[in-house]
C-alpha cells in the first residue's frame, strides 16, 4: 500500500496541466478556506495558504478520486462537491449566486442528495443527485417534480402560482440533475399572486418512474415523495437595464423597453404602439457568443394596459458560464390587420369573405350532433388561425379542435355544436408568418 506522501505525489503528478483561470480563482478560495474555523494543519500544515488554496482547486479539479475524498471532511465538502458535479472551475470558486445546503432526504432505502441550490425572489433551482442504488431499466425513465412548497414563517401552502421545469433520468445518465421553479407575473390569467420566493420553506418532491413506451407520461410505474428544509440566503436584488430600442416592421412600432436581470433568469420587456394598425407578434431568439437558440412559447407573457399591448420575455441564466455577449434576435413574425381579423364563413355557399391569403375552407359536415369546419392553411400558418367563433356577436363554444397534416398540406379542425347558422364569423387569433431577410438584433446586457 502506498504511503500517503507517495499518493499526494501522484496527485501532483496527474494535476501538471490546469486552466489559467485558477490563478484568478485562488484569492477568493483562499478568503473562503479562512473562513473555515477549524485549522489548516488538516492537509495543509507546513504549505503557504496561497500555494494550498491553489493546490487543492489544481486537484479537485483534476482527479475525482481525490474530490471525493475530500467531500468526507467537512471544511471542504462544500468546495469539494460542486468541483466534482460541474467542468467550470471559475464558476465551482466564483459563482456568487450558489447558496451551499448539503441536504438530503430518504425515502425507505433510497436517499436524494441535494449538494446546492440557486434562488432569488422569483426563482429557484435545484441541483439533485439522483440515489446511488435507484432501480431502472433500460426502457425506462425517471422524472423529478416540485410538488409544493410549505412556506415555514406562515404555514402556507404554496401548490400553484409558479412555474414548474421538471428533470428527467435515464439509466447511466449523470446522476446531477437540475430542477427549477419560476413564480409567474402577477397578472397572468388563472393563477394566483405569490409576490416572492419564502426564505424558509419545506420542499416537496416527486420521484416518479415512467415507462419509455407511455409517451404522454399517463402511468406511473412508481412514485417515490421526498421533502427538504430549506433557509435560503438573502436574495439578490434583481438589476434593471434600460434598452430604449425602437424597430419598426411593415409600418409597426416595436419599442424595447428594458431588461431586468435576476441571478436565475432575465425579463426583457417590449411594447407596440399605439399607432399600430395591426396586431403583431414577434418569433425570437437569443444569441449568445454566435450560437442562436430559439425562445420557446413558454417565455412570453403578454397583457394588454389602456390599449398598449406589452410583453415581457423570460430567458433562462446560464449559471456557470455566463456569456461574452447576447442579442435578442428578431427572425420572424405574425400580423393581422384589423380589417382582416373577421372572416364570415357562409355555410351554405362554403365560402369566405373576405377572402384570406393562405385560408381554404375545404370540408362543412355534420355528424353526431355536432358541426365540424375544415380549413386548409399553408405554411405561413404554424399555428390554429382561429380561436373565437361567433353568431352575429354571440360567442359559439369550439367544443374540440384536431390537426392533421400530410407532406405539403396543412389541416385545422374545429367542432361546434351544431345549430340553425346561416353565417358564422370566425375570428383569427394567429396571423400569417414571414421570415425577415435580415434578422434585426437588440443587444443585451449579459445579466445579473
Amino acid at each position: 500500500m502506498k504511503k500517503s506522501h507517495e499518493n499526494w505525489n501522484d496527485y501532483l503528478t496527474e494535476s501538471t496541466d490546469y486552466p489559467e483561470e485558477l490563478y484568478q480563482a485562488t484569492d477568493r478560495l483562499e478568503l473562503r478556506i479562512r473562513k473555515e474555523k477549524r485549522k489548516k494543519r488538516l492537509l495543509f500544515s507546513s504549505i503557504p495558504t496561497t500555494a494550498a488554496a491553489l493546490l487543492f482547486v489544481i486537484l479537485m479539479n483534476t482527479s475525482v478520486v481525490f474530490a471525493r475524498t475530500m467531500a468526507d471532511i467537512p471544511i471542504l465538502s462544500k468546495i469539494s462537491e460542486l468541483v466534482m458535479y460541474n467542468e467550470s472551475l471559475k464558476s465551482a470558486v466564483e459563482n456568487r449566486n450558489i447558496q451551499y445546503v448539503n441536504l438530503k432526504a430518504e425515502n425507505g432505502d433510497l436517499e436524494l442528495k441535494l449538494p446546492y441550490v440557486i434562488a432569488d425572489s422569483k426563482n429557484l433551482v435545484l441541483f439533485l443527485e439522483i440515489p446511488e442504488n435507484l432501480e431502472l431499466s433500460e426502457n425506462e425513465r425517471y422524472h423529478i417534480n416540485i410538488d409544493h412548497l410549505r412556506d415555514l414563517s406562515t404555514d402556507d401552502f404554496i401548490a400553484s402560482g409558479f412555474l414548474s421545469f421538471s428533470g428527467s433520468y435515464t439509466k447511466g445518465q449523470d446522476p446531477l440533475l437540475s430542477v427549477s421553479m419560476e413564480f409567474v407575473d402577477r397578472n397572468l390569467p388563472g393563477y394566483p399572486e405569490v409576490k416572492e420566493l419564502p426564505k424558509e420553506f419545506t420542499l416537496s418532491l416527486s420521484l416518479t418512474r415512467y415507462s419509455n413506451e407511455d409517451q404522454y407520461l399517463q402511468r406511473p410505474l412508481s412514485i417515490d415523495s421526498f421533502q427538504f428544509d430549506l433557509t435560503l440566503d438573502e436574495f439578490r436584488k434583481p438589476v434593471t437595464y434600460p434598452l430604449n430600442e425602437e424597430i419598426i416592421i411593415e409600418g409597426q412600432k416595436i419599442l424595447f423597453k428594458e431588461m431586468v436581470s435576476y441571478p436565475v433568469r432575465s425579463e426583457i420587456t417590449f411594447e407596440f404602439s399605439e399607432e399600430n394598425d395591426a396586431d403583431m407578434n414577434l418569433r425570437l431568439s437569443l444569441l449568445e457568443d454566435g450560437i442562436k437558440t430559439s425562445l420557446g412559447s413558454y417565455a412570453y407573457l403578454s397583457q394588454t394596459v389602456d390599449g398598449t399591448k406589452t410583453e415581457t420575455i423570460h430567458i433562462r441564466s446560464d449559471y456557470f458560464d455566463p456569456p461574452k455577449s447576447r442579442s435578442i434576435s428578431i427572425d420572424r413574425y405574425t400580423i393581422i390587420r384589423e380589417e382582416e381579423r373577421e372572416i364570415r364563413v357562409d355555410l351554405d355557399a362554403r365560402t369566405l369573405t373576405p377572402e384570406t391569403e393562405g385560408i381554404e375552407l375545404t370540408d362543412v359536415e355534420r355528424m353526431d350532433g355536432e358541426l365540424i369546419f375544415t380549413f386548409k392553411t399553408s405554411e405561413r400558418y404554424p399555428y390554429s388561425p382561429f380561436a373565437f367563433i361567433s353568431d352575429q356577436g354571440h360567442n359559439v363554444e369550439i367544443l374540440k379542435e384536431a390537426y392533421r397534416s400530410t407532406d405539403t398540406e396543412q389541416f385545422h379542425l374545429y367542432h361546434i355544436e351544431d345549430g340553425d347558422y346561416e353565417e358564422l364569423e370566425f375570428l383569427l387569433s394567429s396571423g400569417p408568418e414571414y421570415t425577415l431577410e435580415e434578422p434585426i438584433l437588440i443587444p443585451i446586457p449579459v445579466g445579473n
